[in-house]
């Protein structure tokens, strides 16, 4: 994310990461989520909460069944911002993220 990120840009600039957990809402704990999912940002550097999504837990409303995703195996899904779907992968498959990325976006300058 940061070699496409403008110097002194906020962290989600360019590439705008979200999450879905498998947990209710009210149990939650923002404080252990890492940095990249609740950044500073501004400027006055306040975090933001709205990286963090927890999937509604009824039966009938499960996302995760809903679209065919493995709970257990999760999965990284790649929107583009006119919500096209661009690509699905596993969540360890950082070459391929990285080589999806190196298609589609400049490095930013030095």
């Amino acid at each position: 994310m940061l070699r496409y990120r403008p110097d002194g840009a906020d962290i989600d600039a360019v590439i705008d990461l979200r999450v879905i957990l498998q947990t209710h809402h009210h149990k939650l704990d923002h404080r252990a989520l890492p940095a990249l999912l609740l950044p500073r940002k501004g400027r006055l550097g306040l975090p933001d909460f709205e990286k963090v999504f927890c999937s509604d837990l009824a039966p009938e409303a499960d996302i995760y069944t809903r679209r065919g995703i493995d709970k257990a195996q999760g999965c990284l899904i790649l929107v583009r911002p006119d919500q096209y779907v661009s690509e699905v992968l596993p969540l360890d498959d950082h070459a391929a993220l990285a080589g999806f990325f190196d298609t589609v976006l400049n490095e930013a300058p030095a």
